[in-house]
């Protein structure tokens, strides 16, 4: 199968997306402690703005892009191993435990927020449903996908519930009360390797298993949807123009007006309304009820959205008038696992322990504004960089010895004849 340039480019899409959310981690590691959402102290109005738009347009969205590429992805290895007469099932086995050793390296080294490890192990469930029908493959996303939202938003219901009741002390529903101090967080993740290594240890400890537990069931579905678009080569019928633009879009506007508006909502949950200037601190958007209340709408909203902005992306790409672009964008998604793990480096170097002997570990001390640039900057220097790497090498750093690993033959002995 000729290898779908729209597909590379739309990895670079979603790597944007990731980068976009990921950096809030670094940026303020108080976010990953549960002292609640922070994007700075005294935010101005452009910092607000910048807080909520990266809430509406990209969190729980660009990684079941990424998931659902991931899926896709499947389809066409178990294609080649087919067709070269290997087996798909040692494949995908030696990959998955490749991409377990990268995640938790990336998981205890650099982001704690690591997708790979669940990724992998999610990846066997994959491969053992590879021959789900089409129909039970969307049913059970459609439920995966749900059960979690719903779980959520009834969390959320009854935290409200439990507050506005009196049966419990508010102070015991304060996320932030209970948690390190935001300044706390900082010095350990800023301080030397030692607390850095502790700070990142203790936290994906606690982090990991969750990332498994709930986002995994939605990244999970994203892999199902994947597979079925690949099989019915969904995405190779949209590039050529097979499926009208019309019945696209009556897709994809719905889409993209049902997942905005629950994004929007839960952006103004989270951050408070961004035209409204709040006090010093944090916005007070309600405590830990209504956080769990967004984040029920986040995961309601992820894979609406998010398939609004494919079916958009692809429309676009199809032009022929858009070759420019996707030859701008698919060299990042080409190598989209070395640009997921170059920028967890960069940003560990630039706002943790280990940018420290440059003179950086810059946590707490940026504002949303000036992350938000971060973000573009990175993203646009990795486009070019990926180009220039694939003008002299066929593979991204990381992927080249993935791959080694991944389509290795075992070794058969030598038997001397008798």
């Amino acid at each position: 199968m000729q290898r779908l340039h729209a597909v590379d480019a739309l990895r670079a899409l979603a790597l944007l997306g990731i980068l976009a959310v990921n950096i809030w981690y670094f940026a303020f590691p108080e976010n990953l402690s549960g002292t609640g959402r922070s994007a700075g102290v005294d935010p101005g109005p452009a910092d607000q703005w910048v807080a909520f738009a990266a809430t509406a347009l990209f969190e729980g969205k660009s990684y079941v892009v990424f998931s659902f590429l991931f899926g896709l992805s499947f389809v066409l290895q178990w294609g080649s191993a087919h067709r070269s007469g290997a087996s798909e099932v040692t494949r995908s086995v030696r990959r998955f435990i490749g991409l377990i050793i990268l995640g938790l390296l990336h998981g205890i080294f650099l982001f704690v927020g690591d997708i790979l490890l669940a990724y992998a192990l999610l990846g066997f469930a994959l491969l053992g449903l590879r021959r789900i029908g089409a129909r039970a493959a969307l049913t059970l996303a459609a439920a995966l996908w749900l059960i979690v939202a719903l779980a959520i938003l009834a969390l959320a219901s009854l935290t409200l519930m439990l507050a506005s009741s009196g049966m419990m002390d508010p102070a015991a529903l304060d996320a932030a009360a209970l948690s390190p101090s935001a300044q706390d967080v900082r010095e350990s993740y800023t301080g030397g390797l030692g607390s850095y290594l502790a700070f990142q240890l203790s936290t994906y400890a606690l982090i990991a298993p969750s990332t498994l537990i709930v986002q995994g069931p939605v990244a999970f579905a994203a892999f199902l949807l994947g597979l079925v678009v690949g099989r019915g080569r969904v995405l190779e019928r949209i590039m050529t123009g097979e499926i009208p633009t019309a019945r696209l879009l009556r897709l994809a506007i719905p889409a993209l007006a049902v997942g905005g508006l629950l994004s929007v909502t839960a952006a103004w949950l989270t951050w408070g309304a961004p035209w409204i200037q709040h006090r010093p601190g944090q916005p007070d958007t309600g405590g830990l009820g209504m956080e769990t209340l967004s984040g029920g709408l986040i995961f309601l909203a992820g894979p609406i959205q998010a398939t609004g902005y494919v079916l958009v992306a692809l429309l676009i790409l199809r032009q022929p008038r858009s070759g420019w672009l996707v030859r701008a964008l698919a060299p990042a998604g080409r190598m989209s696992l070395s640009n997921y793990l170059g920028q967890s480096l960069v940003l560990a170097v630039l706002f943790s322990a280990l940018g420290a002997p440059l003179g950086l570990g810059l946590a707490g001390q940026l504002s949303a504004s000036q992350v938000g640039l971060v973000v573009v900057g990175l993203w646009v220097v990795q486009l070019v960089l990926s180009r220039m790497w694939l003008r002299r090498f066929g593979r991204g750093p990381v992927e080249v010895p993935l791959r080694a690993w991944t389509y290795a033959e075992p070794r058969r002995g030598n038997h001397p004849s008798a």
